[in-house]
């Protein structure tokens, strides 16, 4: 019985993520933006044999790098192929979170919180999908779920396992009971896998490094929540060491793996470097400022989601005296998670450390939120299973019978969310989808700031036209994407300017540029116009005012190029004829 029933929960929750997949197919159209084209020209370098930092810098760790030089790998050197990555980190994510949700609650919030997921991932903008601080958000998910199965030990019950959880899908809070866990070699193994995948998000983003110290007291705590019954052993203290054993694995693993590349000098230097650049936006005007327009765009995309995770919070609270008397009449024991409590407790850390997360990282990016969505979710699943019970409860006095209405609510809020991601993704591709408007026009629709897509999709196709594949190309300013568009590599290992600009950086990377520019001179230059950002160069200038105080590039561009032409903020220099 039991069987058939996971059997039906994981086909349920497979032709969900078809549904949501194929209304979520248009993203794939989407354009690149400035992160995901130095993701992507990063990979490409990879591919083609270049390092990370010694030949490509960045100030990022290089895990995401792999990621694109992956998707490329299999897929091809497009933007669709690199847009596609998210078509597989939201299954995997949703696969995980409806997991965690029926283990820790039901499963219907585990269906509810799977199908919140994709709604609110794929709805977000061109410029937060494909994100770094989304592509972690597998093994992060996976962390946790093995952290959970790590954590758990063998309860006695005198119910049998079927009316267990035959409660369970009537809703009736038990717990997180597994009547049959795994064996001690099991415990172990999740415990090293959880502590290895905890150890590699380090390899993502530095901040990341904090949810690794989440599941840790996670696993710590849900084994001492259990010490009425099995007090917390030396097996349990093993199992933490090989936790730890396990994130040290990966740590070192990517420390060997960058001195082996000869890159572990300019990766440190790289570190050194984000941090200053971090703490530019640490004062208390700069840091208000930003994240007043962070709440407010937040509002914008998650507003439902905040308003159901506070009612989720709420009547969580509120139940947690009949949940209590519920497993009593059950007979169900105490268990790793025994109380709404508990794992209510357990998902506002997961979201405390999502927002410190975001908030260490002083800028409040968009993209800076998104390891808040799962717990996020979750607690909303449980808001709208509180709704459907309200609801419930006030159409049965004579009206309709629970079950019923429960069924038609369900239906019901399943098809508002499907039409929520619809409606976030048709309206800006259905033209383009059906051949009304062509691929510059559509790309016009994807603006950012001084940022409109369908410049670069212009610039890249002038380049294409002009210049043979595997040719160099330099471009000041931070627009990166040109290089993956264009099928051009960068003329210098800095694809970007803010750090030949910033003080914080080392001064002598500026000769070493321009010293590089002039042993091999590329046919084309780009100056960028009017792309302010002084949260990223540390100066209230654009790109076009910083070239003239870079008297060596000033003076090389001007000596070897000519003014071509003008494509949107692009100003494009031609090589002068010898």
């Amino acid at each position: 019985m039991l069987a058939r029933l996971l059997k039906r929960d994981w086909l349920l929750l497979a032709l969900l993520l078809v549904v949501v997949t194929l209304i979520a197919l248009p993203v794939l159209t989407y354009p690149l933006g400035r992160d995901q084209g130095e993701f992507a020209t990063i990979g490409r370098g990879i591919l083609n044999g270049r390092t990370p930092y010694t030949e490509l810098w960045n100030p990022k760790p290089p895990a995401v790098f792999y990621i694109y030089a992956l998707a490329m790998r299999l897929l091809g050197q497009t933007a669709m192929a690199l847009r596609a990555i998210d078509f597989v980190v939201v299954p995997i994510c949703c696969a995980c979170i409806f997991w965690i949700g029926r283990r820790l609650i039901n499963r219907r919030i585990g269906l509810w919180a799977a199908l919140l997921f994709p709604v609110f991932y794929f709805t977000e903008t061109f410029w937060t999908l494909t994100q770094n601080d989304g592509i972690v958000l597998v093994p992060m998910l996976l962390a946790m779920v093995l952290t959970l199965v790590a954590s758990e030990k063998i309860q006695v019950t005198s119910q049998k396992p079927n009316a267990i959880e035959s409660q369970r899908h009537r809703g009736v809070f038990v717990g997180a009971q597994h009547v049959a866990p795994l064996g001690e070699g099991g415990v172990f193994l999740a415990a090293f896998l959880a502590g290895a995948l905890s150890g590699y998000i380090i390899w993502y983003k530095y901040p990341f490094g904090l949810f690794g110290v989440l599941l840790g007291v996670i696993f710590l705590w849900l084994r001492w929540q259990v010490r009425a019954t099995a007090p917390f052993s030396r097996r349990d203290a093993y199992a933490m060491a090989v936790f730890i054993v396990g994130g040290l694995v990966t740590v070192i693993g990517g420390v060997l793996l960058l001195m082996v590349q000869g890159a572990w000098g300019e990766f440190l230097r790289s570190a050194q470097v984000t941090a200053q650049y971090t703490a530019l936006t640490f004062n208390f005007n700069d840091f208000r400022d930003l994240m007043g327009t962070a709440v407010a765009f937040r509002w914008h995309y998650w507003g439902l989601l905040f308003v159901l995770a506070l009612v989720g919070i709420v009547t969580s609270c509120k139940l947690q005296v009949a949940s209590q008397s519920q497993n009593s009449m059950i007979g169900a024991s105490r268990s790793v998670l025994g109380t709404q409590y508990s794992v209510l407790f357990l998902l506002l850390a997961w979201l405390l450390v999502g927002l410190i997360i975001m908030l260490v990282q002083a800028k409040g990016y968009d993209y800076h939120w998104l390891p808040m969505l799962p717990p996020l979710t979750l607690l909303s699943a449980m808001g709208i299973d509180a709704i459907q019970g309200l609801l419930s409860r006030v159409f049965d006095r004579g009206l309709l019978t629970a079950n019923p209405y429960r069924r038609i609510s369900t239906l019901i809020i399943a098809l508002v969310l499907l039409l929520i991601l619809a409606a976030g993704i048709w309206p800006t591709t259905w033209k383009y989808l059906t051949g009304q408007e062509d691929q510059v026009t559509y790309f016009g629709r994807f603006v950012a700031g001084e940022f409109v897509a369908d410049e670069s999709l212009k610039v890249a196709q002038l380049l294409r036209e002009r210049v043979a594949p595997g040719d160099s190309l330099y471009i000041w300013g931070f627009r990166p994407e040109v290089y993956y568009l264009s099928g051009l590599n960068p003329a210098t290992r800095f694809i970007f300017q803010f750090p030949l600009v910033g003080s914080w950086y080392p001064p002598e990377w500026r000769k070493e540029n321009v010293d590089t520019l002039w042993a091999a001179l590329p046919p084309y230059v780009l100056v960028l116009q009017v792309d302010y950002m002084p949260w990223v160069t540390g100066s209230h200038e654009d790109s076009n005012q910083l070239l003239q105080e870079y008297t060596d590039l000033n003076n090389w561009l001007v000596f070897n190029y000519e003014r071509d032409t003008q494509i949107g903020n692009f100003f494009v220099w031609r090589r002068k004829q010898p």
